[in-house]
């Protein structure tokens, strides 16, 4: 049967080269639009900051922790284990050690940092990264690549998510962390899923470049002309007057940061990510106003 995510959520079940030269000119043109944008953020009311995670497998987490044994030997532990969580546990890191209250938000709850399976309960596990989706799927919707051991441990043949319209509604995020288009580079429907934000959310966007990519991976030359097209879509959201900050991920990543596979981060990626995101949010005062 079909089983929607949100009611996974609602019954309490953790399922556990450098840039070309043009690129930087175009990197720079929109970061100093960014710096005379009035931030006008949420101001802390004592309630936690809504951080919502939003993109690919990126954001879900890498899955850095194989099976040693068994049916599964060789493959990636889904369920909540001690690599689990991606850069997300570490962002969350650092937001406890700075004493910022937040609460993580999303249609999904794995993959997770944990142990033996069941989620730490100090890491909150909430995020909107979806495995294999295009920004055209990001914005539908629709079910989920999901490892099967996390469905044989719920008992369910697929897991989908609605359309970003009503993810924004229902979790009403004070912050959106989105890195995508890693799955297709299609830079109008980035543009597209920016323009559905700002229209649905009065959320602060942070939108990162997309991280750099090398063989195997099918597609990896095309990175460069996709982050070089963000500035124009972030410079147009700003003159409109949206609180959207871009982020230079790609900047922070190295080829020696990735996999083998070529695409995902690996624990020095995953690290770069988190403190990048991190510097981010400092710059733009929601750590301050939070603690």
């Amino acid at each position: 049967m079909v089983y929607p995510i949100h009611r996974i959520a609602r019954a309490g079940i953790s399922i556990a080269p450098k840039p070309a030269s043009a690129f930087r000119r175009a990197l720079f043109f929109g970061l100093v639009l960014s710096s005379h944008v009035a931030i006008a953020g949420p101001v802390n009311s004592g309630q936690p900051l809504r951080v919502m995670p939003l993109g690919d497998s990126i954001t879900r987490g890498s899955y850095l922790v194989m099976h040693e044994s068994g049916p599964q030997k060789g493959r990636a532990i889904a369920r909540a284990n001690e690599g689990g969580g991606g850069w997300r546990k570490l962002l969350q890191d650092m937001l406890r050690a700075d004493g910022v209250p937040f609460d993580f938000v999303g249609e999904l709850s794995y993959h997770s940092f944990g142990h033996d399976g069941k989620v730490d309960p100090s890491f909150d596990p909430d995020h909107h990264g979806l495995a294999g989706f295009s920004n055209s799927k990001i914005i539908s919707g629709g079910k989920v690549p999901t490892p099967q051991e996390v469905l044989d441990e719920l008992g369910v043949s697929e897991i989908s998510v609605p359309d970003i319209q009503t993810v924004l509604k229902k979790h009403r995020p004070d912050i959106i962390l989105l890195m995508s288009g890693a799955n297709g580079f299609d830079a109008a429907a980035r543009d597209e899923l920016i323009h559905l934000i700002g229209a649905n959310s009065p959320a602060h966007l942070f939108v990162a470049t997309i991280l750099p990519q090398r063989a195997p991976r099918v597609g990896w030359e095309k990175v460069d002309d996709y982050n070089s097209s963000l500035p124009t879509i972030v410079a147009a959201q700003q003159a409109r007057g949206l609180r959207i900050t871009m982020v230079d991920m790609h900047a922070a990543i190295a080829a020696d940061d990735l996999l083998a596979d070529g695409v995902h981060p690996n624990r020095e990626g995953l690290a770069k990510i988190a403190a990048k995101w991190y510097a981010a949010l400092k710059v733009a005062a929601y750590v301050e106003r939070y603690k």
